[in-house]
């Protein structure tokens, strides 16, 4: 009875002191290096916008409301988020990091410029590493992000947060 009440005081203090993992695919989370806990980022729909700029200029993109993500990140020279992908996928084919501008009430990102006789569409993406976990998660590891607001993106949904 003594091997089984030790094996299970064991496991319980092993899993205890391991990192918990998302449960869901394609839903990046930050991770709090020191108390090794998730924290969800903020996940929105993609909201259009589009505005003419003169009478021969326009511009288009994203945004969120707020000036502000509620979810705050303290400034580090490493920010460490992880994410569940399908096992075989890489991560960094799914997101783009991206800093919001921010205009009055609203987090901007605009990704299409238009003039008279011409249309440009980019927007500067920020690198981040990926290391591999396990099968199917991943580590989305980025340095040196100075302080303001951010989001990773993928074909659905932008989660956002602030570095502080």
């Amino acid at each position: 009875m003594k091997p089984i009440i030790l094996s299970i005081l064991l496991l319980s203090m092993l899993s205890a002191g391991a990192q918990s993992l998302p449960e869901f695919n394609d839903k990046p989370a930050y991770v709090n290096t020191k108390s090794k806990k998730l924290l969800e980022l903020e996940k929105s729909q993609y909201n259009t916008m589009a505005k003419a700029k003169g009478l021969f200029s326009a511009e288009g993109g994203f945004f969120l409301n707020g000036a502000s993500s509620p979810v705050k990140i303290a400034a580090a020279k490493e920010l460490t988020f992880v994410v569940k992908v399908t096992p075989g996928t890489d991560p960094s084919s799914i997101f783009d990091l991206v800093q919001f501008e921010v205009k009055k009430d609203k987090r901007v990102l605009i990704t299409t410029k238009a003039k008279a006789i011409s249309t440009s569409s980019s927007f500067e993406k920020i690198s981040f590493d990926v290391k591999r976990i396990k099968e199917g998660y991943y580590y989305l590891i980025t340095k040196d992000l100075k302080k303001g607001e951010y989001f990773f993106g993928s074909s659905e949904f932008m989660f956002a947060f602030s570095v502080e």
